[in-house]
């Protein structure tokens, strides 16, 4: 299957969870609408923004976006600062700091990881066993909001409503995400440290829930997650 067909059994994001529908099998959410329906920017549609129907599609630019909250994500290759817009995505932002407070991520890892694109994580221990999570939040658009380098998003299966508490961070514009999934906020300080996760050596990988791709080989751990 190509790498650049995603999806999250893994997250297409369709971000699955364990591939969110960003997609990856196995995963949990993927970012798609199948298997790795959603490819990487310019595979799919031309360039073009491509949405699930029934969706808002957020073509004209938005305001400027408060950041209400900043978290710095600690992990084994480095610290990233993100801005998180509570004002414009509040049920988002709050599903994110309620994991956040709780220190659900720690431990977990970023368990798809794919260059030029976007790296996914919050779901999964080091072991790929997937974890509990508390019930799915609808889907909430910032209109305006593109998925672009630094942008933060949840993952999700090809359900609109199914985010938890998988995450992911663009590399890259990523026009085909736009007004699909749930965008919240954007890398304020450390978009080096996503880009070197993205770049890592990364293989599929069997797992009893099935087939995952795109996995360092080497764990990228998510060592703290915390409100500044």
């Amino acid at each position: 299957m190509s790498r650049t067909a995603l999806v999250w059994g893994w997250l297409v994001l369709a971000l699955a969870e364990g591939g969110l529908a960003l997609a990856g099998c196995g995963g949990g959410q993927e970012l798609s609408t199948g298997n790795r329906a959603v490819g990487r920017p310019g595979v799919s549609g031309g360039g073009s923004e491509a949405v699930i129907p029934g969706l808002p599609v957020p073509v004209v630019p938005g305001p400027e976006h408060v950041v209400t909250v900043r978290v710095e994500i600690v992990t084994s290759k480095g610290n990233i600062v993100v801005g998180l817009y509570g004002e414009d995505a509040p049920r988002t932002v709050a599903n994110f700091l309620a994991y956040v407070e709780k220190g659900f991520y720690e431990g977990k890892v970023f368990h798809r990881v794919i260059p030029d694109f976007m790296i996914q994580g919050g779901g999964f221990d080091a072991s790929l066993a997937r974890v509990e999570t508390d019930p799915p939040i609808p889907l909430e658009i910032i209109p305006g909001l593109r998925h672009e380098a630094g942008v933060i998003s949840m993952a999700r299966t090809s359900e609109p409503g199914s985010a938890t508490s998988q995450f992911f961070i663009c590399v890259a514009p990523t026009a085909q995400l736009n007004g699909s999934y749930a965008a919240f906020g954007k890398v304020e300080r450390g978009l080096e440290v996503v880009e070197t996760i993205a770049r890592v050596p990364s293989q599929t990988v069997d797992t009893p829930n099935g087939s995952m791709s795109d996995v360092p080989t080497t764990p990228v751990v998510i060592e703290a997650v915390k409100k500044l």
